[in-house]
């Protein structure tokens, strides 16, 4: 196994995805462009243009037209002097809710052409929103207010590939790509021509998504990659998906293989041969030799993306509300025709018989859209964090407050099941045994049959959130400060340690 480490990008290709996008090319039958082209600067004909209420893509024609210096231009401040003239106030008047969310955008724009190295707000000691917002604030603020907009939405994604310019090469091909599968040729409101020559040069970092995966002779020693938050099994290894990264280990070896610095990675499951992985701000494919980034949201603050398997066993990727379908056939994630319901959900499941499960976080459960409030008849547990379906179909609700509730079809109801009556964790059952993880305690294992659970003290890990069962029946449990994986020795249970020294 191997480590994938970023590299630095090419010197050739290292200029800038905002200055070498020529989208003004396009528009150069348009007298204000030429104009633009000539002038440089935001000012008489060209400011009033800006601030009128030509099409957005004709604006952002403008704005490339007037291209960059690397001395910095001060156009975003004309706009907003020459905006602030135009409503009747003064400079120290306006602010930020007298612009429009197309006067964000222009602005935004403008402000990044300004400075595309920094991409600096209008002024760093300013005290008011309008001259603290950073060009990303501004056009990401026009995208959320226009979500028909494409031209709005892929300058956006231009400007956010800037942002990360230094640290992902493939951020750069990746933003504005994904703004492509969002819109279809129909819905853009951007000359194609445009586009394509935008692409043409975006298009020089697409192998950056595709990263060789280099030898690590020392695996990481990053403490919080023993803070276990998920298990899976791929090829032979055991990988684990903590607050640091994906650590690969040997269970033969009870050593580290590899480790994948990240932050925040919390789901992780195995399909079509590769190993799925989702953290804070990306989503990843490891197929056993490279490394290739699907998806990247560095605004991403709460949960990351959560990996599931479809209706259909299709892979689908659940992202800040929204639901992601892979496209095998494109080799991209596409937004899924589903509807996931109102409210903060918390985890999702599709079970074999159809069914869609979804938790709302502390306000109740939906079957196919169909409430089972919280304390009530049909759900009486209070805190509901995670579904499980085992092998014979089973559905299972793990609840933090309340501990484990079994879906019966029949009555549609829920009835709490095993000793474990607060701070469940994590669940998994085969043919012979279920086994129930408290969040500190330890282990309950009952055999089928039994009225009565096996419990196996594992306290030193101090906090629980994961479980797996291995085709040799050993148990591997997720810590907080290392793995455990339990083997059976007659009577007696063996505990082998995996964890990181630091």
């Amino acid at each position: 196994m191997a480590l994938a480490l970023l590299m630095p990008l090419e010197p050739a290709r290292a200029d800038s995805p905002l200055t070498s996008t020529q989208l003004a090319d396009a528009y150069q039958d348009l007298p204000i462009v030429q104009l633009a082209r000539r002038q440089k600067v935001a000012e008489g004909e060209i400011l009033a243009f800006l601030i009128g209420d030509a099409p957005t893509d004709q604006k952002a024609a403008v704005i490339n037209a007037l291209g960059w210096d690397i001395q910095g231009q001060r156009n975003g401040y004309r706009f907003v002097a020459g905006l602030a003239a135009a409503r009747g106030l003064t400079l120290q008047e306006i602010r930020l809710q007298h612009l429009r969310s197309v006067d964000r955008f222009v602005l935004g724009y403008l402000l990044a052409m300004d400075d595309y190295f920094k991409l600096s707000p209008l002024s760093k000691t300013g005290h008011e929103a309008l001259w603290q917002a950073s060009p990303l604030q501004l056009v990401s603020q026009a995208a959320y207010d226009l979500p028909d907009d494409f031209t709005v939405h892929f300058v956006r994604s231009m400007v956010q590939g800037q942002r990360e310019f230094a640290r992902s090469g493939c951020s750069i091909y990746l933003e504005p790509q994904e703004v492509l599968a969002q819109f279809p040729l129909q819905q853009r409101n951007m000359r194609s021509q445009a586009v394509d020559q935008a692409m043409q040069y975006l298009k020089n970092y697409e192998s950056y998504c595709q990263q060789p995966a280099f030898a690590h002779a020392q695996p990481s020693t990053n403490p919080e990659l023993n803070q276990i938050y998920k298990i899976a099994m791929f090829q032979n290894q055991i990988v684990t998906a903590t607050q640091g990264g994906i650590v690969f280990w040997n269970p033969q070896t009870q050593t580290a293989t590899a480790t994948r610095e990240e932050r925040l990675c919390t789901s992780v499951t195995v399909w079509s041969e590769s190993l799925w992985v989702g953290c804070r701000h990306r989503l990843w494919r490891f197929d056993g030799n490279q490394w290739k980034l699907y998806r990247y949201d560095p605004q991403s603050v709460e949960g990351g993306f959560h990996l599931l398997k479809g209706p259909q066993g299709q892979l689908l990727a659940r992202h800040r509300g929204q639901l992601w379908q892979f496209d095998t056939n494109r080799d991209r994630f596409v937004i899924a025709d589903t509807e996931l319901g109102s409210g903060q959900g918390y985890d999702l499941i599709y079970r074999q018989n159809g069914e869609q499960w979804r938790i709302d976080f502390l306000k109740g459960l939906e079957r196919n859209q169909q409430r089972l409030a919280l304390r009530s008849k049909a759900y009486p547990g209070r805190d509901p964090r995670s579904f499980y379906e085992d092998t014979d179909g089973q559905l299972w609700v793990v609840d933090f407050k309340d501990g484990f509730f079994r879906y019966d079809d029949d009555s549609q109801k829920f009835r709490p099941v095993g000793e474990v009556t607060r701070q469940g964790s994590a669940i998994a059952a085969n043919r012979t045994h279920t086994y129930f993880l408290h969040y500190t305690s330890g282990l309950y294992i009952r055999r089928q049959g039994e009225a009565q659970s096996e419990f196996i003290n594992l306290s030193e890990l101090r906090y629980m959130r994961d479980l797996s069962i291995d085709p040799k029946g050993d148990i591997w449990v997720a810590g907080w400060n290392q793995l455990i994986r339990l083997r059976k020795q007659g009577k007696n249970w063996l505990k082998d340690v995996y964890r990181l020294n630091s």
